[in-house]
């Protein structure tokens, strides 16, 4: 019943579960090469995030990115996601230039979703053996509150996480 899915070190959603969709469905409704936790946060207008802590959780995520990253150095596949990336986003090409590094780890994290409000979790990264460089993000309800919106969304799959257009 919670939320779940793996990412390998770049952030692309590679599986999830119910709950991970009914929480977050921008990105796991979008086109599979758009299926990325970063590119989904920094290409979209603030106002469609579902991050409420953005200014800690955003340059956090970078970071982390940033200690994967240097395991691929020069590899065109990296290399041209930060690219594409930084053309796409000024935030992200700022903190990418910051050189920050942060590895994984438990820490809560605060979402917003419009028809199912604010949810706390405490964010729980455990390696997997295969495929290389893969994690299993398991985000558990810090309070009461978050766990009856989680089953209240689950109960509600078509309820949209913004209710406004652009």
């Amino acid at each position: 019943p919670m939320p779940a899915c793996v990412y390998n070190g770049r952030y692309d959603l590679l599986a999830w579960n119910d709950a991970y969709r009914a929480v977050f469905p921008a990105i796991t409704l979008a086109p599979p090469d758009r299926r990325n936790a970063l590119w989904q946060l920094f290409t979209i207008p603030s106002c469609c995030s579902p991050v409420a802590d953005a200014a800690d959780e955003l340059p956090r995520l970078v970071a982390t990115l940033r200690a994967s990253f240097a395991r691929h150095v020069g590899e065109p596949a990296w290399t041209d996601f930060v690219r594409r990336l930084s053309a796409a986003s000024a935030e992200f090409a700022r903190m990418w230039a910051m050189h920050d590094v942060a590895r994984p780890g438990t820490r809560t994290k605060i979402f917003r979703h419009d028809a199912g409000g604010m949810v706390r979790f405490s964010s729980t990264g455990l390696a997997l053996s295969s495929p290389p460089e893969t994690r299993i993000m398991v985000y558990t309800p810090q309070d009461d509150e978050t766990r009856d919106r989680v089953d209240w969304l689950l109960a509600h799959p078509d309820a949209p996480a913004a209710r406004h257009v652009h």
